[in-house]
């Protein structure tokens, strides 16, 4: 659980940047950094303490060489970083989480949403080297994921843990093919806040913002376009680029292991709403991921 105090040391750093302001805990991300958040003349400012030095380096570098191509309507801008500290102040939009059914019912926020995703991932074109690393940091990526699942064990029922072994299996079989992005790295509903009064789409919760295969950003999306295909062709609409045949072929992988990575979180957070829609994700991914691999295996 996330202190609610900031750390004394962390809390006057802060104060020398943005003054003192009244502070609340956000609830733990992905990423495992403890964050706290500050309603400012300048805006809704998060303080960030990342878990460890290389978590602190890569966020930094994710601001400063592909999150800072999303406009300030569209995403965090870095106000500060201090690596003794491995702290960050960040200026976030002021938007609302897309609720489920504004979700469900407005293709306006899948499109954007695709073109701000196309806007973060055409970041790695400019870094050396973008494809070999991207190979890298998803295969740590895969075996992080199925390292996770195994330790929470009985937890995730047999099937879908089995499932999670065999989605890495295949993702890593392919992983060299698979184009590269700067990821947001947990892209989806959960990182899309509205503006209704501007009516732009920002995105939040780059804690785990890297070059990966950029497929990894359309794990979580895809569970959605499974029930409603449409709104994948809105998504693609605005990300302008069909996805190569390696992608195709390992999406329904990716989906089966965000989904495992959610329930695990949500595992570790003790919360009961949050375990029930990521066991339902990762059944529902599960299921996708089988009934494409019996249509391409064929009837035996």
């Amino acid at each position: 659980m996330t202190p609610t105090a900031i750390p004394a040391e962390a809390a006057e750093w802060a104060r020398g940047h943005v003054g003192r302001q009244a502070a609340w805990a956000l609830p733990a991300d992905l990423s495992g950094a403890r964050t706290w958040r500050m309603s400012s003349p300048q805006g809704l400012i998060d303080l960030r303490i990342t878990r460890t030095d290389d978590d602190f380096r890569r966020e930094v570098y994710a601001h400063r060489h592909a999150i800072r191509h999303l406009s300030p309507s569209h995403g965090p801008r870095l106000l500060a970083s201090e690596p003794r500290l491995r702290s960050l102040l960040t200026v976030q939009p002021r938007g609302w989480r897309v609720d489920t059914a504004n979700l469900r019912l407005l293709p306006r926020v899948h499109e954007d949403a695709g073109h701000l995703l196309r806007v973060l991932h055409d970041s790695a074109t400019r870094a050396e080297k973008a494809r070999s690393q991207a190979t890298r940091t998803t295969v740590l990526y895969v075996q992080r994921i199925r390292a996770l699942v195994r330790q929470v064990g009985a937890a995730v029922p047999r099937t879908q843990s089995d499932a999670v072994e065999r989605s890495a299996a295949v993702v890593l079989e392919h992983v060299r093919d698979l184009p590269a992005a700067f990821c947001h790295g947990t892209f989806g509903p959960a990182a899309w806040e509205w503006q209704s009064q501007a009516q732009v789409l920002s995105l939040a919760g780059f804690g785990r913002s890297q070059i990966m295969a950029a497929v990894i950003d359309l794990a979580r999306p895809a569970l959605l376009w499974a029930e409603q295909p449409n709104l994948r062709d809105w998504f693609f609409k605005g990300y302008c680029r069909a996805l190569s045949e390696s992608e195709l072929l390992i999406l329904g992988h990716m989906s089966v292991l965000a989904a495992g990575e959610d329930l695990v979180h949500a595992i570790h957070l003790r919360d009961t709403e949050s375990i029930a829609a990521a066991a339902a994700s990762l059944r529902q991914a599960t299921d996708q991921a089988e009934t494409a691999r019996q249509h391409v295996d064929g009837p035996r």
